[in-house]
């Protein structure tokens, strides 16, 4: 049996687990503080991955 998880599921998380998870990861670009330049260039690799129907490179 092959179980999938969804990382967008807070389900498997108590509440003061999801609210900590919630807080730990920015939900938009905009909520990243500071290297602008490399968020402005990592927010353009995800648009453009979605424009052609692709997951994103690995990057780091």
């Amino acid at each position: 049996m092959e179980e999938t998880f969804d990382i967008h599921s807070n389900r498997h998380f108590q509440e003061p687990e999801r609210e900590f998870e919630n807080a730990l990861r920015p939900l938009t670009f905009g909520s990243f503080n500071g290297q602008e330049k490399i968020v402005e260039n990592l927010n353009i690799f995800v648009r453009a991955a979605r424009l052609r129907g692709e997951s994103l490179d690995h990057v780091l």
